[in-house]
């Protein structure tokens, strides 16, 4: 047991060493995390929500990005590298927002703006129509994509679960929000998430069919079985 002790500050150390060296290199080239967030608030929000990350843990991710070197993508970055046509560096990430929620100009952006770090945007197009207080207002949409930093991309037209829709409520869907995102913004809406990370066959075709680079669910246990590919892109969700 004496001898157990004495050579465990050893074992730890070469432990801490160990993983302080993953850390630094990984993830390993052509391995990208796709980071899904919702809400950035108050502590008491992240408290009460899952969804909601507190601005100071938000702040300190991004600071740790930051500190260490990671290559913060765009999404059109990122697609390049999927497409085969830009080549990966290695210790790459995307970082994504899914809502649209006030909550992203208001407390997520001046953040990502400070340390400089691109993300995608999925916007539910139907909310911005209608002004609801759910969603970013096309004003401050505008703003943040002007500011170069933010993909405005599709969260559908209204957020529903899209493999319990018709093959026409799909493509209204899909379809819709991008030709209404377009209409707004006068700029082509090539990326899709799907609400709730649902989607089948019929949704992933639609999909493709719309005009859609790339589609994204939640985490891996949204594929079923199937493959992982460019129309069922799996993302961490980062939340509490």
């Amino acid at each position: 047991m004496k001898i157990r002790l004495k050579s465990l500050p050893l074992f730890l150390f070469i432990a801490a060493a160990f993983f302080t060296i993953v850390f630094f290199i990984l993830p390993l080239t052509g391995t990208i995390p796709v980071l899904m967030y919702h809400f950035v608030g108050s502590g008491e929000d992240a408290a009460r929500e899952g969804n909601y990350v507190s601005r100071k843990s938000f702040e300190e991710q991004m600071a740790f990005l930051s500190f260490l070197k990671y290559r913060i993508l765009t999404m059109d970055e990122y697609y390049e590298i999927k497409m085969g046509t830009r080549k990966p560096r290695g210790r790459e990430v995307l970082v994504t927002f899914d809502d649209g929620n006030p909550s992203f100009a208001k407390e997520a952006f001046p953040i990502l703006k400070k340390y400089s770090i691109p993300t995608t945007a999925f916007i539910v197009s139907d909310l911005v129509k209608n002004e609801s207080a759910a969603s970013m207002s096309k004003p401050e949409l505008d703003k943040l994509y002007e500011s170069g930093l933010v993909t405005i991309a599709s969260h559908t037209r209204t957020h529903p679960a899209l493999s319990g829709l018709t093959p026409e409520q799909i493509r209204n869907e899909l379809l819709g929000s991008k030709q209404d995102l377009e209409k707004m913004f006068q700029i082509p809406v090539l990326y899709l998430a799907y609400p709730f990370g649902n989607f089948d066959s019929r949704v992933m075709e639609v999909a493709q069919e719309s005009g859609y680079r790339l589609a994204f669910t939640t985490g891996h246990k949204q594929l079923k079985g199937k493959n992982e590919g460019n129309f069922s892109l799996t993302r961490i969700k980062i939340n509490r």
